[in-house]
């Protein structure tokens, strides 16, 4: 038992220099259980998923669905706490804290009617921001990049699992 905590003991002693400007490793993140990140998607005119998924710092995850998903309803579920670290990773990869707060239709010229609204909020240690982002906006140079980011941020998020394929969200037919 001694040897085992003194093998767990070194091992974190050892993950806390990773991040040392000297050592040059990896920087070791501070995630809080209140860190989150939130994807949310409006209704369109046609049969857009409607919902919201939150991933906590610590791996929790709510998801709420709405119209057009496979599961409707809050549903619960707990991820590894290393997907938070995936999801600020990949933001930090996409340039996410230097994209627009608003690309709205206020915002961009032109834009086309009926397209849902996706919003993007991040609160972390290192950068708290929402990013609304109304996709009918035309002719904005971030288009593809937030394209992107918010379909790798499903992914991450595995947000098929709860809104269901294409073919899963489809109105039964009775």
């Amino acid at each position: 038992m001694k040897k085992l905590l003194a093998v767990l003991a070194t091992t974190f002693a050892m993950a806390g220099c990773a991040g040392d400007s000297s050592g040059g490793g990896t920087p070791v993140r501070d995630i809080s259980p209140s860190d989150y990140v939130t994807l949310s998607r409006t209704a369109c005119f046609g049969a857009c998923p409607v919902y919201d998924i939150t991933l906590q710092g610590d791996g929790r995850v709510t998801y709420h669905g709405g119209r057009f998903t496979k599961l409707q309803g809050q549903h619960n579920d707990t991820y590894s706490a290393g997907r938070f670290l995936e999801v600020l990773s990949m933001f930090e990869m996409r340039g996410f804290s230097d994209f627009d707060d608003a690309y709205t239709r206020d915002t961009c010229r032109p834009w086309a009617t009926d397209h849902p609204t996706v919003t993007v909020e991040l609160k972390s240690a290192d950068l708290t921001k929402k990013l609304v982002w109304y996709t009918g906006c035309r002719g904005i140079e971030e288009r593809a990049q937030l394209d992107g980011m918010v379909d790798e941020l499903e992914r991450i998020l595995d947000v098929e699992r709860f809104i269901g394929t294409p073919e899963e969200r489809k109105p039964k037919r009775r």
